[in-house]
């Protein structure tokens, strides 16, 4: 996953039946850089974070969360969500510099 700003990873159980609870974990690549900090020369480094993240399942919004300077580089989020039905499940952030990334995976049954 290392090299690309906003690429991500998402993770859920490999055997899903309606009706579970599951754990949706997912992990982004991104500096989240405060603002505060200086490089080796001195020179600020600029924030660049996150502050955005928005799921959805299937055609609703599971989940919002909002962050802010303080959440550490490459975040993890985790999250639970009741699979009531099999269709995709997609997270999308935004950074404070415009940036828009996204990544899905389906849920889907076992039989």
């Amino acid at each position: 996953m290392r090299g690309e700003v906003g690429a991500a990873r998402i993770l859920v159980p490999t055997a899903i039946r309606r009706g579970d609870v599951i754990d949706v974990r997912a992990l982004v690549e991104h500096p989240m850089a405060t603002g505060l900090f200086r490089d080796a020369a001195g020179n600020p480094i600029p924030a660049h974070f996150i502050n955005d993240v928005s799921v959805t399942y299937g055609d609703r919004e599971a989940a919002h969360f909002v962050w802010t300077s303080g959440i550490s580089r490459d975040p993890f989020v985790e999250f639970s969500l009741r699979a009531d039905r099999e269709a995709e499940l997609r997270l999308i952030w935004k950074d404070n510099r415009d940036g828009v990334f996204q990544q899905s995976v389906d849920i889907k049954f076992v039989a």
